[in-house]
């Protein structure tokens, strides 16, 4: 299994990169949405990525634009799309799985939490 983690925080991408390869996937990184799609792009086909966990707020572009941006790509459609934020009123969360989201992860997040979402997305 393939995970793509975008977040502009170094931290929080090398906690969620460390957490992620104890579930067994194999991670890349991005500081923002533009470089996550970027990444997204660029990827081998034949090694596609099962799920990306995006940021909500980033420079460039942030999280809710790389899920419509995404969203609006059928190249990506089996791509699972977790927003992990500290952005949790209803309206965001709406706004998210509006966009195209297939969950929604609230931080600060623990290995049990990621683990329980990334099930319930059928990806672990």
């Amino acid at each position: 299994m393939k995970m793509l983690i975008v977040d502009d925080s170094k931290a929080m991408r090398s906690f969620l990169q460390h957490i992620a390869g104890e579930l067994s996937f194999k991670t890349e990184e991005a500081e923002d949405g533009r470089a996550g799609l970027h990444k997204l792009i660029k990827n081998d086909p034949s090694e596609p990525f099962d799920v990306a966990l995006v940021d909500w707020d980033m420079p460039v572009m942030n999280g809710l634009e790389l899920v419509q941006t995404l969203r609006r790509n059928p190249d990506f459609s089996a791509v699972k799309l977790m927003m992990v934020t500290t952005q949790n009123t209803p309206e965001r969360v709406m706004a998210a799985l509006e966009a195209g989201a297939d969950d929604f992860l609230m931080k600060p997040v623990t290995k049990e939490s990621l683990e329980e979402k990334l099930q319930i997305l059928g990806v672990v």
